[in-house]
């Protein structure tokens, strides 16, 4: 029998309403790790998200091949969404975060009137390489979006690959995600709540 809570690697299991980010240094963790996630959505039939680049999404589409997905129809039947980056993040070259968080939203709406009432998403933010946008308003969009999804029947991935985003931004995910996904291991992330505190989140080098 399938869990429909399960994350698809090391035995995790996730509550609906989890804002998670995962940290990867290499290609091949990304695909591990998230190729589970994604996997384990589908086949527990909810619907399954990717926000990301054409790189990247080329890339997510042949980890799905590669489990002999049918691509086709589960995008057909709008089981599966694949969304640019730049569609979900900016508007004319600019980041706007409430719009952001409305497309969110829209994803969630949209996916319960076609039948599924959880929601997978994952998003590759490898696009702040190009924009260097300013630490401090990504941090607070990241913690807005802690606070928008909890309780809602989504849990979000937010992967940042360390090789392509800076140290400042890998700090604001620690400071904003109550669960991290860093190497080959997931938890609770002890520089969230530490935040509130007004103690310092880790060094990234």
């Amino acid at each position: 029998m399938i869990d429909p809570n399960y994350f698809g690697y090391a035995g995790f299991r996730f509550s609906w309403g989890d804002h998670i980010c995962a940290i990867f240094d290499l290609p091949g963790q990304q695909e591990e790790i998230m190729g589970g996630f994604m996997a384990q959505g589908l086949a527990a039939s909810q619907r399954c998200v990717w926000v990301a680049s054409p790189f990247s999404a080329e890339r997510f589409r042949r980890m799905m091949r590669a489990i002999e997905a049918d691509l086709p129809t589960l995008e057909a039947s709008g089981q599966l969404l694949v969304v640019s980056d730049v569609e979900f993040y900016l508007k004319n070259g600019l980041f706007e975060p409430d719009r952001t968080l409305e497309l969110l939203r829209a994803l969630l709406e949209d996916g319960q009137r076609q039948g599924y009432d959880r929601v997978r998403m994952a998003t590759d933010v490898s696009w702040l390489r190009e924009h260097r946008l300013d630490p401090d308003a990504w941090e607070e969009f990241e913690g807005k979006v802690t606070q928008e999804i909890a309780g809602l029947p989504v849990v979000m991935v937010c992967q940042y690959d360390r090789r392509q985003v800076s140290g400042s931004i890998v700090v604001a995910a620690f400071r904003t995600h109550p669960i991290v996904v860093l190497g080959d291991t997931i938890h609770e992330n002890p520089f969230y709540a530490a935040r509130e505190a007004g103690a310092a989140a880790p060094e990234v080098v």
